[in-house]
């Protein structure tokens, strides 16, 4: 694996559109991850809330984070436009209303570089209106396969995947 020392690892990309409800929240778990080689690409996607201001708080006290903002154009748009400014080797998704755990990026980094994937997940509780259920994810080979014939096998925004796969297939 050929690793640009200018670049961070992982990009995280953190698509927003009127999210300030969970936003300083979800913000603040990545940039408190117990692994801190990352950017974080937080996309403003039109929001007509309180959101980008929360997004350049963050931005004007660290400098791993870039602020894009624009009118809206969707969540596809988003994510692909998020995926195409990563510079790390690895992109992980998270989402304005996740709060991801302190080892998160660190766990997951480490499980993917033990096992050679291109791609992992992991299980997410739901909190808030969605109250305290546990999304279990596949974890066999054979399972997540025959999962991905009805829908995606994998909790989007717990997703840690190879940069390089994610902007050769497109979010559509």
């Amino acid at each position: 694996m050929m690793i640009n020392k200018h670049a961070p690892c992982i990009s995280v990309i953190l698509p927003v559109y009127n999210g300030s409800s969970y936003l300083s929240q979800a913000i603040e778990s990545i940039l408190k991850q117990s692994y801190d080689d990352f950017e974080l690409i937080v996309i403003d996607d039109g929001s007509n809330d309180d959101s980008l201001n929360i997004i350049e708080q963050f931005a004007n006290n660290d400098k791993r984070i870039i602020v894009i903002t624009r009118r809206n154009k969707g969540l596809v748009a988003t994510l692909n436009e998020g995926i195409s400014l990563a510079k790390g080797f690895w992109v992980a998704r998270m989402d304005a209303d996740d709060i991801a755990l302190p080892n998160r990026l660190e766990r997951q980094l480490e499980w993917i570089e033990k096992t050679g994937a291109d791609i992992c997940g992991s299980w997410v509780r739901f909190f808030g209106a969605g109250g305290r259920r546990v999304w279990k994810c596949y974890q066999t080979d054979q399972a997540i396969k025959i999962d991905m014939l009805f829908r995606s096998p994998l909790a989007h925004p717990a997703v840690l995947m190879r940069a390089d796969v994610a902007k050769h297939f497109c979010y559509r």
